[in-house]
């Protein structure tokens, strides 16, 4: 039998990605794992300096610097009460981070919550969660919210998506 040890919830630090904080709580405290919540700063990975005698700061690391601080502030606020939660920042594509960090760390499993698109906005821009879903070597567990519960594709996607109602 497989255990869960570490769980990882990746965040974009919207209210939607909250849905799948319940979810890892919940399996955190039924098999005693720990919560790794996981901000990715979208932007180029995090690399030395080319010039020694510079002594500027990478844009990447201040924007990482800056990821720490939001992702330290959200879960502070939003997530006080699951206890203690590992936070981590990168820099890069999401999706490629999540399955990096996943497998550098050991991850048992990824608790990751969908933001519910739909219509052509889903099709045209795909999914974060779905390109996770299907490149993982990590079990993905997705977790819709349930304020995105519903039809797949609404009228009104249609006519916001092809710009029919001005």
């Amino acid at each position: 039998m497989k255990t869960i040890k570490k769980i990882l919830v990746p965040t974009d630090l919207s209210e939607l990605s909250i849905a799948a904080v319940d979810y890892a709580a919940s399996l955190a405290l039924r098999y005693g794992a720990e919560i790794y919540m996981l901000y990715v700063v979208e932007g180029e990975p995090r690399r030395e300096m080319l010039s020694v005698e510079s002594h500027s700061v990478p844009e990447s690391r201040v924007c990482e610097e800056e990821g720490k601080k939001e992702l330290h502030r959200f879960v502070y606020w939003k997530l006080k009460e699951i206890g203690d939660v590992i936070e981590v920042v990168r820099a890069g594509k999401a999706q490629t981070e999540i399955k990096r960090f996943a497998e550098e760390e050991g991850i048992d499993l990824i608790v990751m919550a969908t933001h519910g698109r739909t219509g052509l906005a889903h099709v045209l821009m795909g999914s974060v969660a779905e390109r996770v879903v299907r490149t993982s070597s990590v079990p993905v567990m997705t977790v819709k919210p349930e304020c995105c519960s519903g039809a797949l594709i609404t009228e009104k996607d249609v006519e916001e998506d092809l710009h029919l109602n001005v």
